[in-house]
């Protein structure tokens, strides 16, 4: 039987695939613990500094492995992790070190973990065009839903897609519903429709990313969808949705280089992937840029409930149309600035 290769000095570990990303983490852990290592190190890059991490990882260790995890290591500004791309040119053979995060880390610490050690990504590439994530994502559901021991069609992965929003976790959660309750039979659109409830909030982190990106054709597409499609929206509950969202954006800029999930949590009570997407935003705009937005996001609610300008139009759905989309093209004209 052939032996494990050796631990590397250091692993990032990242990806949106957050269900991925534990998993190989947890892995990590373990074979740690099982070769007699110490029990890891944790910090957070959102709150703690690389010169401490750095220093953990220089410390002698007298009971096997030392392995020290950063969460949210992508949180670390070039300039921050300077401290631990010099610990990199030549770490601690006795210390195991992993950067977990969403993002890849700074271009400097990733070429820096790629000389020492191993990058592990899980996720869509990063930079994979706007139209191309849909297919990742449900690929993702088709991969997901043959790991449970179930099957589905790609045309309806796209399906589940649509309603659930590009998040790789929950999307994994449907997948294994739905190949659970389907048994030894194929997922069929009758299963899909009873147990897959659409997110409110899909398009709108879609939205919300278009915006920031400053897509502006993909956010009157998106606008499209949420008015004609099957389920339309009402504007002030689209308003309302991206003013909680710009509202998360804003708190995690105010933040600065401290931002992570947890913290995020703890101020607006926004968890998991709605927190992490909001600071994934927060770091693509200037700063300041977030409570621009929630100013703008709160003058449309005004516009949409009491301004003449609603009711311009053959009725007053066309007024209020003209009013959101008037407002998009200010919160573009804000994202770019």
């Amino acid at each position: 039987m052939s032996s494990r290769p050796a631990l590397k000095a250091v692993y990032g570990i990242w990806g949106e695939d957050r269900g991925k990303v534990q998993r190989a983490t947890t892995r990590l852990r373990d074979r740690v613990a099982s070769e007699g290592g110490m029990p890891p190190d944790l910090f957070d890059a959102g709150v703690d500094s690389a010169a401490d991490v750095a220093a953990a990882c220089e410390t002698l260790s007298f009971g096997g492995t030392r392995l020290v995890i950063v969460a949210n290591a992508d949180a670390w500004r070039a300039d921050d992790a300077t401290v631990l791309v010099q610990y990199l040119a030549a770490p601690n053979p006795n210390t195991c070190l992993a950067l977990v995060g969403e993002a890849p880390v700074t271009p400097k610490l990733l070429a820096a973990i790629e000389q020492a050690g191993e990058t592990l990504h899980f996720g869509p590439d990063p930079k994979l065009k706007r139209g191309e994530r849909p297919k990742w994502f449900a690929q993702h559901v088709v991969s997901e839903c043959e790991r449970a021991g179930g099957k589905i069609a790609i045309g309806l992965a796209r399906t589940v897609v649509e309603r659930v929003g590009e998040d790789a976790m929950t999307l994994t959660q449907e997948a294994f519903k739905l190949a659970r309750a389907a048994g030894q039979t194929p997922v069929d659109k009758a299963l899909v429709d009873a147990l897959v409830v659409a997110h409110p909030d899909a398009k709108t982190y879609e939205l919300a990313d278009a915006l920031t990106a400053g897509q502006g054709r993909r956010v009157f597409d998106l606008l499209d969808e949420l008015s004609v499609g099957d389920n339309p929206s009402e504007p002030i509950v689209i308003q309302s949705g991206l003013a909680r969202h710009f509202r998360t954006i804003a708190a995690a800029q105010a933040l600065g280089t401290r931002a992570s999930a947890e913290r995020l949590g703890e101020l607006t009570g926004v968890k998991g992937y709605p927190a992490t997407k909001a600071i994934e935003q927060a770091r693509s705009l200037p700063e300041g840029v977030g409570a621009r937005c929630v100013a703008c996001l709160a003058a449309l609610e005004l516009d949409l409930r009491v301004s003449s300008l609603s009711q311009l139009g053959r009725s007053s759905d066309d007024g209020r149309r003209f009013v959101l989309e008037r407002a998009a093209r200010e919160l573009l004209e804000i994202t770019k600035q």
